[in-house]
């Protein structure tokens, strides 16, 4: 019988197996299955993606890529899908992801749990690099807002108002973060970038949308002020 891994290979991805992948989606079927495809490539534990009520085939096209579905019966916003992938996990790091982002590899995935994973930091952030222009722009302007990061699992369940923070749940864990004493740090992902609300929904429906996120994450500004 096998005690461990026979190889060097096998003893670096070994720990990737304490790592579960959590992607939040709300009608993400043109992109949820390349996300969901990159992140089993990297050999993680398992890759959780939970359906903010979707009205397409999201479910679906996770569900065929080789991802665990959660289903919400409706939308809770990414705080609450973000808290209903986490409490489905049974992994120690989670590895959170959006749902519509374009050029992810294997090694991104990696990068971000790996200094987690070494106890180096308590938390990693994503920053696009090398993509498109708007969105490493974005990013390099805003790295709080950014969802691709990983940290332990029951850290992030322990991020108050987790659940009810819709778009603002990255202001809510930076801000969480930073109260903590979190010591994290920013990975680059080269080629990394993501459809915009925009290009997705139409120009209307798209500004609708982004309106929406801007004002969830002013709320979770003002509302972590209220509560001090």
């Amino acid at each position: 019988m096998r005690s461990g891994p026979s190889s060097p290979a096998e003893a670096r991805a070994a720990p990737l197996a304490a790592v579960c992948v959590v992607v939040p989606a709300y009608n993400e079927a043109a992109t949820v299955g390349r996300v969901v495809a990159a992140a089993r490539a990297a050999g993680v534990g398992s890759v959780v993606v939970v359906d903010d009520g979707s009205t397409d085939g999201t479910a679906e096209a996770a569900a065929a890529a080789g991802a665990d579905v959660v289903r919400l019966g409706v939308n809770r916003g990414k705080g609450g899908a973000l808290e209903a992938g986490a409490l489905a996990a049974v992994e120690d790091v989670v590895v959170l992801l959006d749902a519509d982002l374009v050029g992810l590899a294997p090694e991104h995935v990696r990068a971000l749990a790996g200094p987690v994973l070494a106890g180096e930091v308590d938390m990693t952030r994503g920053i696009f690099t090398g993509g498109r222009f708007r969105t490493s722009l974005a990013q390099r302007v805003t790295p709080q807002l950014s969802g691709q990061r990983a940290l332990r699992r029951q850290a992030l369940l322990a991020v108050p108002g987790l659940g009810e923070s819709r778009y603002g749940v990255e202001v809510a864990i930076t801000r969480h973060a930073i109260r903590e004493g979190w010591r994290f740090v920013d990975v680059p992902l080269p080629g990394v970038s993501q459809v915009m609300k925009e290009e997705k929904r139409g120009l209307l429906k798209g500004l609708a949308a982004r309106a929406r996120m801007y004002a969830d994450i002013v709320a979770a500004l003002l509302g972590r002020d209220e509560r001090r």
